[in-house]
């Protein structure tokens, strides 16, 4: 019972972050619903700092309860660990061009609808794409997921993680499930490798965040 209560009890953090973050990108993207007049950019920034602080400290509430991998773990920067993260920014890059080509290229929705929200909301949309959603996301789809489902450390675990994370996070980007799911899937699981193979989500956040700093450059 008491492990049922855990499970269940991460399972609800791991919702109420993604809650916290689905709001935060409500602020940033459509900020004309809110009516904040000159507060506008105190009310985001503050807004910002609470809900990454608390995704943050989930995160690591969950990890103190139970951490059979080692994850998070001091000194949190090496060199070994920054040549994994360049290798998987290499593979992330070449495995979207790959997939993009096997599904016959062009734009997924998802793509689109942040295309258009872009076009009217330019500063405040690179700020949330190229730093905040990586952070929010890491956290959520590599970090919770793992303090979820895959708890034991195990080779099997390590790879059917990789997969399943990879999986979730193309479902949320693409849940109509088009031909670019496959695209998202193979990022996602770049991204769980990173994690997985540094134990430590700074690496798999900047490899993250590079990837999308692309789309600007």
């Amino acid at each position: 019972m008491k492990k049922l209560g855990h499970y269940l009890g991460n399972i609800a953090e791991a919702v109420l972050a993604f809650v916290l973050y689905a709001e935060l990108e409500v602020l940033y993207f459509r900020p004309h619903q809110f009516d904040l007049g000159r507060s506008r950019v105190f009310v985001t920034a503050l807004a910002t700092v609470l809900v990454l602080y608390l995704i943050s400290y989930i995160y690591r509430r969950q990890l103190r309860k139970e951490n059979d991998w080692g994850f998070d773990q001091t000194p949190h920067w090496d060199m070994h660990r920054l040549g994994i993260a360049m290798i998987g920014f290499v593979l992330i890059i070449v495995g979207s061009i790959v997939m993009l080509n096997l599904v016959g290229g062009g734009v997924s929705a998802n793509q689109q609808s942040l295309d258009r929200i872009a076009e009217h909301n330019a500063s405040l949309f690179k700020i949330l794409v190229v730093f905040i959603a990586p952070f929010c996301e890491e956290h959520i789809f590599r970090g919770m997921f793992f303090n979820i489902f895959f708890t034991q450390k195990s080779t099997s675990n390590k790879w059917l993680g990789i997969v399943a994370s990879g999986f979730l996070f193309a479902y949320l980007h693409d849940p109509a499930l088009s031909k670019y799911i496959f695209v998202y899937w193979v990022l996602g699981m770049v991204l769980a490798w990173v994690y997985m193979s540094t134990k430590d989500l700074r690496y798999s956040i900047l490899v993250h965040m590079c990837y999308n700093a692309l789309g600007f450059i």
